[in-house]
């Protein structure tokens, strides 16, 4: 392996505590995760996505909707049950490599296995995370009505450590590939590439790295001091350099992660108002009054510089105007220089006025509070508590919004974000990890005003983050069997019955507190002492008969293990 992408793998392995794993499957990790994390705006855990032993010659597969990995077809069916009919639906699958060869055989036997994944009536895959991703695409399939033009979109990667020079016979076989699979019919765009080191390194830094942009303005007007913002300004811009200096990846994708902190996701383009603002672009004279009709964007920033008229931003974050940054991609084809595009950009490094220009910048229409999450008054508290382990061994960091921690060398194990958190709080304090399993948008529905309300003890979120973190521990230094990580949202209630007891005090009860602290002093201590509740556990989990992920999506299995403690 070139050392370049060994160093690179060496940092994932040890940042995802994964170093216990062969090297061919680290390197299937660290591919899936690159690629699928540079794709997406949300997190997902890469066991989600990657195969095992049993796959029939893909290493990753992943149903993607409205740019989110889908985890079980029951919340496929969940997500496809609204009354939009604009979903942006992807097929992706991997298969990588860890030598420096792109060989024939192992690429035609990865198109086979698409090919069988797609068209196969009785699918007969061995392995748990394609049958799972083909019960997603099912369900897709059966919902293309609701689909962007009718179809998903197909993305298939190839990947290895070496140069890819595209020697004839594998043009010719990718090009076989992409007839076979338009034949099919069942997939608007296809996109199927090779992938050498330069590539895969590239997407694995985006994943971590700050993001970086200028952008060349028509106008701009400083705002007068603010109390809290650093700086401010009002301008406008080509909207066809806003997309490409800021919107638009280098593979032409749209860079969804900077629309993290924007509650409102993009309603497709067929949304009435969408519609509205897609219509102005096509007409010349209408587009050229595009700035006194559409509302502009709203661009928060920690660093924002202006040279002359040059914007330069640092890990910005479009908190308004999700709609028209997105209808002004789709129509980026069309856009010329005289179209324009008003800017609000604000810089500042206060997390309280970010989240106060979130939620003021989209209060003007309607926008369920189960999306302002992130922005609850315990959200905060719970960081501060986080906060005070800094020193500890113990020590673990709350992200409050994406990309927080980013280029502060924390490391990837250490770090729980408010989707993590809570599966671990639904898991170990309200026993359903049959939810955090494979039911995440069922789970916010019964449990989120509960989970985040104001009294919650902010323990809770700590307590559980910590017994998983030191699972993930456990499991990287074998003292563990590797192959239980999976189960790790049941394991974390047994850790915590066998420790603290069966019974639990509610999420503000006073009590909680000294029960949590039972379980933050097992897991701060080292040796058997740390070892031995989590052993138990294991042995209890692995005597479970028939332990399928059919049964681990039932409630019944967590109250069967709980009755052997």
């Amino acid at each position: 392996m070139h050392r370049i992408v060994k160093s690179h793998l060496d940092s994932f392995t040890k940042s995802f505590g994964l170093e216990q794993l062969d090297e061919s499957v680290q390197f299937e990790m660290f591919a899936n995760y690159s690629i699928l994390r540079s794709r997406i705006g949300s997190d997902f855990d890469i066991e989600d996505v990657t195969t095992g032993e049993g796959d029939d010659g893909m290493d990753g597969v992943s149903i993607i909707v409205n740019e989110e990995v889908v985890v079980s077809d029951e919340d496929a069916t969940s997500m496809f049950s609204s009354d939009r009919k604009n979903n942006d639906v992807e097929a992706l699958f991997i298969q990588a490599k860890r030598g420096d060869s792109f060989d024939l055989g192992d690429f035609l036997k990865f198109k086979e296995s698409v090919l069988r994944f797609i068209n196969s009536e009785n699918y007969t895959a061995l392995d748990a995370v394609q049958q799972n991703a083909r019960k997603i695409f099912d369900v897709c399939i059966e919902n293309v009505p609701k689909i962007r033009g009718g179809k998903p979109d197909l993305t298939a990667r190839f990947v290895t450590t070496g140069v890819y020079r595209a020697p004839e016979a594998l043009e010719a076989a990718i090009k076989d590939f992409r007839a076979q699979i338009e034949e099919l019919g069942y997939f608007g765009k296809v996109d199927i590439q090779f992938i050498g080191r330069d590539e895969i390194t590239n997407l694995w830094v985006s994943t971590y790295s700050s993001i970086s942009a200028e952008l060349p303005m028509f106008s701009n007007a400083p705002l007068p001091s603010i109390h809290g913002i650093d700086e401010a300004y009002l301008a406008v811009v080509k909207a066809k350099d806003l997309v490409s200096n800021l919107l638009e990846t280098d593979d032409g994708n749209l860079r969804s992660h900077v629309f993290e902190e924007n509650v409102r996701a993009f309603l497709g383009i067929d949304n009435p108002v969408n519609k509205s603002i897609s219509e102005t672009l096509s007409e010349n004279e209408k587009a050229t009054r595009f700035p006194v009709l559409n509302n502009g964007i709203t661009i928060v920033s920690p660093d924002v510089r202006v040279q002359g008229n040059i914007l330069h931003l640092e890990n910005y974050q479009i908190v308004n105007g999700c709609q028209t940054s997105n209808v002004l991609f789709e129509c980026r084809e069309s856009l010329d220089d005289s179209v324009m595009v008003n800017l609000k950009v604000v810089e500042t490094s206060s997390e309280d006025v970010f989240s106060e220009l979130v939620r003021a910048t989209n209060s003007q229409s309607k926008v369920e509070e189960t999306q302002f999450i992130s922005l609850r008054p315990v959200v905060r508290r719970i960081e501060d508590y986080f906060n005070t382990y800094e020193g500890h061994d113990g020590r673990l960091y709350f992200e409050r919004r994406d990309r927080q921690y980013v280029g502060r060398d924390v490391p990837i194990v250490r770090t729980f974000n408010i989707n993590v958190a809570t599966k671990c709080v639904t898991s170990m304090f309200l026993q359903r990890p049959d939810l955090a399993y494979r039911y995440p948008k069922r789970m916010y529905e019964l449990f989120s005003e509960d989970i985040y309300s104001n009294d919650t003890k902010e323990v809770v979120f700590y307590t559980s983050c910590l017994a998983l973190y030191r699972l993930h521990l456990l499991v990287a230094s074998a003292d563990i069997p590797q192959n239980v990580r999976k189960y790790k949202w049941h394991l974390i209630v047994l850790v915590r019955a066998i420790i603290a007891g069966k019974e639990i005090p509610k999420l503000n009860s006073n009590k909680m507190e000294q029960y949590c602290q039972k379980i933050i002093d097992a897991c701060s201590s080292h040796g058997d002492a740390l070892k031995a509740p989590f052993r138990q556990a294991v042995e209890i989990l692995l005597s479970v008969e028939d332990l399928t992920d059919d049964r681990l999506k039932r409630q019944a299995v967590m109250d069967e293990m709980l009755d052997k403690i």
